[in-house]
């Protein structure tokens, strides 16, 4: 029976759901996947216009096995986000095909919402957000277009009524986002496409970092509360590397040492060195915000000495975060970093022999007898690394994103031969000079600087400001950060890397890409509105964890208890609840349903009003025209001409447009209120 059946004014709109749901998987997924599901369409357009039979169960089977053998050839397995999510689509296309009766449509439109839902797997961000919402106002469309029938339905009336049944749903969607505990998932679920990631290693040889600082790509973003430091002070620590081969420096833990006394988490017992930290006199600090981007490593990125306010990390003896399980999607956490901290950290017997490690004597011949001359003639270690950044200032040495190769000993061939490098030459170099004047030194890499936001919100971390400096153990001082490349480009520490590299005829290549991403005329004030919207969407919607709801409950609520939580949940759905019946009761007056009921409720009202008494609601067109000819006898004519035209178009629609009729409906009534005047 019809009944049963899709109306044909939904078909199109299933259509163009069904392409919108699976589109963020088309642009992901493999070619096959645009394909089947054109294919579809196209046999379901001509099925409907009796062109072709429709596909009966053994061929639909065999296409959907084809769909699993295609999906196991494409990913090597069925199983998994990419693979399952790319069946799901497939499937969720090859469904259109048994779309007869209202139930299969039923079928289609739950699982788009399944569909629409994987599509945030991959990406979470404010666009795809905003997508997926217009694809399940879509979905919704559909819902209420599959429960009326062909007659006297008109398909855009179904778009407009799923658009405000969806708009009034985002009320309930913000409380719930508010008010229900964040809780961790079931499951842990890790989405990686297995492509390389842009970003530091853990280790550092001579080219890595000048080749990652030719990618403009984001590391992350820091929102400080209060005034940014200065750009000299803005260095974002990741790694220490502590080990030394002669060519690559590599992180290491002291010999010795356990590794629950080299590195705190939460809910550990407290090592010596940890409670001696949070004792100590902490001075003045920088509090901050990192939304960070995926990295699939551990490491975080933080200012010196920092304090985890909040985020799930552990802190190292060596003044790194270390998140507790790999970056694999953008994260946030709060951090406030005490300079002065440093002092109190202590340095063990295990970590000086560490950082005053060197290789054989095959490397660094001169480089050794070098610093060990300056340490005869120096009376502390302070002058020793004076005396090695003087050396640096005064020698030719050169700052370039191109330095020539250094095959056999990368320390002595740099020092006194090529002296052209990049951050990681001069680190490398300095920290080895400093262990053999026996001064414990290790190497520090992370990112420096920072690009302000143009609406002034936040700093932009990109990979271009990666870099890599020093830090030498002084008595009374602690860990001292000597960063030997603004020894010989300081603009590089002031001004970033553009500047630092605009008068290097090495480096215009280089130079011309990075200028490609400054701020410049329209598409740059795009791109720094489009950075500030994701910033803020990561920081208050995905940033949204267990510890921020906690304090958003506490300022909102004085507590949150859970029974605080649930009244307050209540409270917030009755309110949505009551606001939304009230509407629906207010448009449920019979001069509210239609414009042509409104077109005769006024007429109605205008009668009552001028004779002084109401007529009762439930007279017809024809007895309002008596009405009115009664009491003015000179609008007779009008009053039946009115009530002829309202019946025609009420009950005889065929005869012309509802804009047309709804016109001549309103000079009609207009003629008759003048003469009812």
């Amino acid at each position: 029976m019809r009944v049963y059946q899709v109306p044909t004014h939904t078909r199109l709109w299933l259509v163009i759901t069904i392409i919108a749901c699976s589109l963020p998987q088309l642009v992901r997924g493999p070619a096959w996947q645009a394909g089947l599901l054109g294919l579809v369409l196209l046999i379901r357009a001509l099925g409907d216009r009796q062109r072709m039979r429709m596909p009966g169960r053994w061929l639909r089977g065999l296409m959907m096995v084809s769909v699993v053998a295609l999906t196991w050839f494409s990913f090597g397995r069925i199983y998994g986000p990419e693979a399952g999510v790319a069946l799901l689509v497939s499937l969720f296309s090859l469904k259109y095909l048994e779309v007869v009766r209202q139930r299969d449509a039923y079928v289609v439109i739950v699982l788009g919402y399944f569909v629409c839902a994987t599509a945030l797997l991959f990406d979470r961000g404010p666009g795809l957000f905003a997508y997926v919402l217009l694809c399940m106002m879509l979905l919704t469309t559909c819902l209420v277009g599959i429960n009326h029938s062909d007659t006297g339905a008109r398909s855009w009336g179904h778009l407009r009524r799923g658009a405000v049944m969806s708009l009034q749903a985002i009320p309930v969607m913000l409380v719930l986002f508010v008010l229900v505990p964040r809780v961790a998932p079931l499951w842990n679920m890790r989405i990686d496409s297995g492509q390389a990631r842009t970003g530091m290693s853990d280790s550092m040889a001579p080219g890595e970092i000048s080749e990652l600082s030719r990618s403009s790509e984001l590391a992350f973003r820091v929102s400080f509360d209060g005034p940014a430091p200065p750009g000299a002070e803005r260095y974002w620590r990741g790694l220490t590397l502590s080990h030394f081969d002669g060519r690559t420096w590599q992180q290491a833990m002291p010999r010795g040492m356990d590794r629950k006394d080299y590195l705190y988490q939460a809910g550990d017992k407290e090592p010596d060195w940890y409670r001696a930290l949070m004792t100590a006199e902490r001075g003045e600090g920088y509090r901050y915000q990192v939304i960070m981007e995926p990295t699939q490593r551990q490491w975080l990125f933080a200012m010196k000495v920092p304090v985890l306010e909040q985020g799930d990390a552990g802190l190292a003896r060596d003044m790194r975060l270390v998140a507790n399980d790999p970056v694999a999607d953008s994260i946030g956490y709060t951090v406030t970093s005490y300079p002065d901290l440093v002092r109190a950290v202590p340095l063990s017997e295990e970590e000086r022999s560490l950082m005053l490690s060197l290789p054989d004597r095959d490397v660094g011949r001169r480089a050794r007898g070098l610093a060990q001359q300056w340490r005869l003639d120096a009376d502390n270690p302070g002058q020793v690394v004076n005396q090695a950044l003087r050396y640096f200032r005064q020698q030719p040495f050169y700052y370039t994103l191109r330095p020539p190769p250094l095959p056999v000993d990368p320390i002595d061939e740099f020092l006194f031969v090529s002296r052209r490098g990049f951050c990681e030459h001069y680190a490398s170099s300095f920290t080895f000079m400093m262990r053999a004047a026996g001064i414990p030194a290790r190497v520090v890499v992370g990112y420096q600087g920072g690009e302000p936001n143009a609406l002034g919100s936040h700093l932009l971390i990109r990979q271009y400001d990666a870099h890599a400096w020093s830090e030498v153990w002084l008595d009374g001082q602690g860990w001292v950060r000597v960063d030997p490349t603004a020894a010989v480009a300081p603009d590089r520490i002031e001004d970033g890397l553009r500047a630092a590299l605009s008068g290097s005829e090495y480096d215009l290549e280089s130079l011309a890409a990075l200028q490609s991403f400054a701020n410049s005329g329209l598409m740059g004030r795009l791109r720094q509105w489009g950075d500030y919207v994701d910033f803020q969407w990561q920081n208050w919607v995905l940033g949204y964890n267990s510890q921020s709801q906690m304090q958003l409950l506490r300022q909102m609520l004085g507590s949150a208890s859970p029974l605080r939580i649930a009244l307050a949940l209540l409270a917030g759905i009755t309110l949505l609840l009551g606001l939304y019946m009230l509407v629906l009761l207010r448009q449920d007056r019979g001069y509210r349903q239609n414009p042509m009921e409104r077109e005769f409720w006024r007429l109605h009202q205008r009668v009552s009003r001028l004779q002084g008494q109401p007529l009762d609601a439930g007279v017809t067109p024809g007895q309002l025209a008596e009405r009115i000819s009664e009491r003015w006898p000179r609008a007779s004519q009008a009053a039946s001409q009115w009530a002829l035209q309202y019946q025609q178009a009420l009950y005889n629609p065929s005869v012309t447009t509802d804009r047309v009729r709804l016109r001549h409906l309103r000079r009609l009534r207009n003629r008759l209120y003048k003469l009812l005047d």
